[in-house]
């Protein structure tokens, strides 16, 4: 659709100067109008000149600016402040190139009557299906500044976590670098040219077996390099075209709960957002129905979504709640006899807080338990990789010191 750059003035009679995009010119004059403003002057917008300081080839919209656009646009939802002018000003406040860029496109897609979530769709690179889920929810119960909080939270939470995860994996990485740079002058230069000094010292000396293993691996690899490539290539893309499948894509999300620990944690935040989002939508008065359907997409893993969708049939069927969770399993028994409580009590909204705090408590405990145990993993494979290294460059040494004496 063509981009028109707009006169304009509102009820007031101040004057109102924009762009937005639109299918026509009757199409924007409508569009405006239904915003109190009428159109005075119209022209294509004519595309601007190119600042080449401006120009950033790697640079992306990372979680930090998601979290400051979000928490700004929530505070513009929460104050009444109007959507269009209040990403303006949003706009107006951020100085890296791209994230401006996105912004102005949501601010242009709104003024062209796209909702807030039809026009953050548009950018699907910066605005994942979660994201956008949240959003849609937060505007089918009306309280969209209340979304937009919660994602606020839950990308704060997400930045903290990866910090916490770089912070515990810095030292192991840099440890592997080295190691890995140690393996390959062993392993492609040095025990190669030891070896061949040392069987030709005499044909009778055989090979230690730590180094027997090293050079048949050695040699393994850089025989294959190339087939072992092409294999993992294009097994890679085998695997990202059956994940872009309906199938795929279950089987993976499946998969994932089964790694272990990390499906745990995984298995946990699935659930943590369920009650907070259910919880939400049977505050602000929807049926039972209607909020498990609009929870399906929050869930996050396409396996626990379809069970979830199971339950929604039951629901839909006549049957409880607690009853339609227990018969598709999947769900833990704490959730269900939570709920179930709820349904007898009509405490629904603080049975599903306290889900909500349960499986909180319990996704810092999993997060605990990986970050203490992942230093001993790392230091042990780390540890064995180097042993052997050393028993396969030193006794071949030692026995051939033994054989010149």
């Amino acid at each position: 659709m063509p981009e028109f750059a707009y006169t304009a003035v509102d009820g007031g009679g101040r004057r109102v100067d924009g762009s937005a995009i639109a299918e026509s010119e009757t199409a924007l004059t409508e569009a405006l109008r239904a915003q109190g403003q009428f159109l005075v002057r119209l022209r294509a917008a004519e595309p601007g000149t190119i600042d080449l300081s401006q120009i950033r080839v790697l640079e992306r919209v990372n979680r930090r600016d998601l979290i400051f656009f979000t928490s700004q646009l929530s505070t513009v939802l929460a104050t009444g402040v109007n959507l269009v002018e209040g990403l303006k000003n949003i706009e107006d406040q951020i100085e890296k190139v791209v994230v401006k860029r996105v912004v102005a496109s949501v601010r242009r897609n709104i003024e062209s009557g796209l909702s807030l979530s039809d026009a953050l769709a548009k950018h699907p690179k910066v605005f994942n299906d979660m994201y956008l889920n949240i959003v849609r929810a937060g505007e089918a119960m009306g309280r969209a500044d209340r979304a937009l909080e919660d994602l606020v939270k839950q990308l704060e939470w997400q930045d903290a976590l990866v910090a916490r995860v770089k912070e515990i994996t810095t030292y192991p990485v840099i440890v592997i670098v080295l190691l890995i740079a140690l393996v390959t002058v062993l392993v492609g230069f040095t025990i190669p040219r030891f070896v061949r000094v040392y069987q030709g010292l005499s044909a009778q000396l055989q090979l230690p077996l730590p180094t027997r293993i090293v050079l048949g691996v050695a040699t393994f690899f850089t025989t294959y390099w190339l087939v072992l490539l092409l294999a993992v290539a294009a097994g890679l893309i085998a695997l990202q075209l059956h994940w872009q499948t309906d199938t795929g894509a279950l089987t993976m999300s499946r998969l994932s709960l089964r790694i272990p620990i990390l499906g745990e944690l995984r298995r946990k935040l699935a659930f943590s957002r369920f009650a907070h989002f259910f919880g939400a939508f049977h505050e602000a008065g929807l049926e039972v129905a209607p909020s498990m359907a609009l929870t399906e997409n929050l869930i996050g893993n396409r396996y626990l979504a379809r069970q979830f969708h199971r339950a929604v049939e039951r629901v839909m069927a006549g049957e409880s709640m607690s009853r339609s969770l227990r018969l598709v399993g999947d769900f833990p028994p704490v959730v269900i006899q939570m709920i179930a409580l709820g349904e007898r009590t009509g405490q629904m909204k603080r049975a599903l807080e306290d889900v909500r705090l349960y499986f909180d408590r319990e996704i810092e405990r999993t997060v605990q338990r990986v970050s203490t145990l992942f230093g001993p993993i790392m230091l042990l494979l780390l540890a064995s990789v180097f042993a052997l290294m050393a028993l396969a460059f030193y006794l071949p040494l030692f026995n051939m010191l033994r054989a010149v004496r």
